[in-house]
């Protein structure tokens, strides 16, 4: 019994601590609650600002013409005959396959 009671006599402490620290929060002059009530006005405007902005982004991205499907890869590089005869070399004259670097200094 002596158990119950003093849980009740915590839980009324705690009740009347709630009760007077109510007080202290609700005591606010006036001016302060017209200032929050200016700058929760100005959220909204910004959050109604940032939900228009974000709607026109939308509707840019959804009028822009879709990227065309590549076109069909190129054909495979067929065989090239180049007649270098006479030209600078490094090798041997009869190696199987020739690269030509061909360069443009101008």
């Amino acid at each position: 019994m002596r158990r119950g009671a003093v849980l009740a006599a915590v839980a009324a402490m705690v009740v009347a601590g709630i009760a007077l620290g109510a007080h202290e929060g609700v005591a606010q002059s006036a001016g302060d609650v017209q200032t929050l009530k200016k700058e929760i006005d100005a959220l909204k405007e910004g959050q109604s600002s940032i939900q228009k902005d974000l709607q026109e982004i939308k509707t840019l991205l959804r009028s822009r013409p879709t990227v065309a499907a590549p076109a069909a890869p190129p054909p495979p590089p067929s065989e090239a005959m180049v007649n270098i005869e006479g030209a600078p070399f490094k090798g041997k004259k009869d190696a199987r396959i020739t690269l030509v670097d061909f360069t443009d200094y101008q």
